[in-house]
């Protein structure tokens, strides 16, 4: 059965590749974010700051929906976040995603695709962590019949129009090489391609069963 699917960040890493590997089926999509994608003409796009989600009408019939939008935070700030920036990360990484999984619930939505982060967890003493966990737990509370939370390590792929700094560079070289060394429990903390993450949230998304769903590297790395 087709179904009508909002995926909000479909410009960013994780939420572009959802949108390539969804805009082939047959599905019905809505993007929702910032910007208008410009090659995505034939797709209904609702373009919103994100600070007023709550007063977007609720006419959608949604099925599900991907929410793949984050605070961009350098290497060094995910392990350590100033003070002066931990509202505004906690504004777009718990209050946008609550206010638009609300919004997708309004609409319908039965089904929820979050996009968060390998070792979230909501007694870390990283804030980051810490704010990832929150959310998680914010959304598994919302009433969906099928939440599938996506706990990716760092993720590789270039964004569009976006070049890679060449430290992050230097990182994933030493981190993929490293990667071939971790096994068992540490397994989940190795680099992953965006584009395999996005296939496998899609494939969680498509099974008939419901409830709540982690997945990590070990379920996105034959994608």
């Amino acid at each position: 059965m087709n179904k009508t699917i909002l995926i909000a960040g479909a410009s960013g890493l994780v939420g572009g590749r959802l949108l390539t590997n969804l805009k082939s089926s047959e599905n019905h999509l809505v993007l929702l974010g910032r910007n208008q994608i410009a090659s995505e003409k034939n797709i209904n796009q609702i373009i919103t700051d994100f600070d007023n989600i709550e007063n977007l009408e609720n006419n959608l019939n949604i099925d599900e929906v991907y929410i793949a939008i984050g605070y961009k935070l350098t290497l060094f700030e995910l392990l350590y976040l100033k003070r002066s920036k931990r509202e505004e990360f906690r504004k777009v990484d718990f209050e946008y995603i609550r206010n638009i999984a609300q919004f997708a619930k309004r609409c319908g939505a039965k089904s929820i695709g979050l996009i968060s982060a390998v070792g979230a967890n909501n007694k870390s003493f990283n804030t980051y962590l810490n704010v990832k966990g929150h959310i998680e737990n914010e959304v598994s509370s919302m009433g969906f019949n099928k939440v599938v939370i996506g706990q990716p390590g760092h993720l590789l792929g270039l964004r569009s129009n976006e070049k890679i700094p060449f430290n992050v560079k230097v990182f994933e070289v030493i981190t993929n090489l490293f990667g071939y060394l971790m096994f068992g429990p540490i397994e989940k903390y190795r680099n992953i391609d965006a584009n395999k993450v996005a296939k496998g949230m899609i494939n969680k998304m498509n099974e008939s069963i419901d409830g709540t769903h982690y997945l990590n590297f070990s379920n996105f790395k034959y994608f």
